[in-house]
C-alpha cells in the first residue's frame, strides 16, 4: 500500500484556524494592557504585563507560520481492503493502523470553512476508540469512506458464510 500525502489546501485551513485562534489571543493580551493602563496602573506593571505577553504572542506566531508546514509534510495516510495507515506528528510521532473488518462507524465530516476549501474529515469509530484523518478532500473522503464500507460488506458476507 502506497500512503499518500494531504492536498496542499489543507495548509490553507490550517493557517486560517491558527490565525483565528491566534488573533482571539492577541485579543485578549491586548484588553488586558488597555484594561490595566485605563485603570492607571503603574508604567512597570504595564510593562511588565506587556513583556509577559508578548513573549507567548511572538512564539505563538512563529508556530502558526511553521507548525502547518512541518504538519503537513509529517502527515501520510493510505488504505486498501485489509487496513487503514495514518502517520503523523511533528514532535511525537505516531503511527496508527486500524484493521477495517473492526471499523463499526465511519463518518465524514465538514466545518464551514472546510466546506469553501472543499475538504472533510474522516472519523473511524472501532469498538476500543475513535480515530480522525484529519483533513481529505471530500472527494477522497468520500471515496475512502465507499471503498471501505464495501470492503466491510463483503467481509460481513465471508461471517455469514462461516456460521452456515
Amino acid at each position: 500500500m502506497e500512503l499518500k500525502k494531504l492536498n496542499k489546501s489543507v495548509l490553507k485551513l490550517w493557517y486560517i484556524r491558527a490565525t483565528i485562534v491566534s488573533l482571539a489571543l492577541i485579543s485578549a493580551f491586548t484588553s488586558l494592557i488597555i484594561v490595566l493602563a485605563a485603570s492607571g496602573a503603574p508604567k512597570n506593571v504595564l510593562f511588565a504585563v506587556s513583556l509577559g505577553s508578548g513573549i507567548p504572542v511572538a512564539l505563538l506566531l512563529a508556530f502558526i507560520i511553521v507548525l502547518p508546514v512541518l504538519r503537513y509534510k509529517m502527515y501520510a495516510w493510505g488504505y486498501d481492503d485489509k487496513r487503514i495507515i495514518v502517520k503523523q506528528g511533528v514532535i511525537f510521532r505516531r503511527r496508527v493502523v486500524i484493521p477495517v473488518c473492526q471499523i463499526q462507524d465511519l463518518h465524514r465530516i465538514q466545518g464551514p470553512i472546510m466546506m469553501m476549501l472543499k475538504l472533510s474529515g474522516v472519523t473511524i469509530s472501532t469498538a476500543g476508540s475513535n480515530f480522525d484523518i484529519s483533513t481529505l478532500t471530500t472527494e477522497e473522503a468520500d471515496r475512502m469512506i465507499d471503498v471501505l464500507e464495501q470492503s466491510l460488506e463483503v467481509r460481513i458476507e465471508e461471517l455469514k458464510n462461516e456460521e452456515i
